[in-house]
């Protein structure tokens, strides 16, 4: 399986990152700076029509809220 995770530095995208990292789970991680608007950008629009972060790619199936994340996750 493949997992994605886009973040930037906030609070949310470190919860993620913790609970994927405190499960062991492997995943690669797209970094997006959001000062220079990444999350706008058309391709992130695809994943995450809000355009926020972060967003979670789990073989396809998206998920884009870290409190869902985290349950997801569980």
């Amino acid at each position: 399986s493949t997992t994605r995770s886009s973040v930037s530095g906030g609070a949310c995208s470190q919860r993620m990152r913790f609970v994927l990292n405190a499960k062991k789970l492997p995943f690669d991680e797209v970094k997006l700076n959001l000062l220079e608007g990444d999350q706008l950008k058309s391709d992130y629009l695809k994943l995450n029509p809000n355009g926020v972060v972060p967003t979670l790619d789990h073989d396809g199936a998206i998920v884009t809220d870290s409190t869902v994340i985290t349950e997801y996750l569980d």
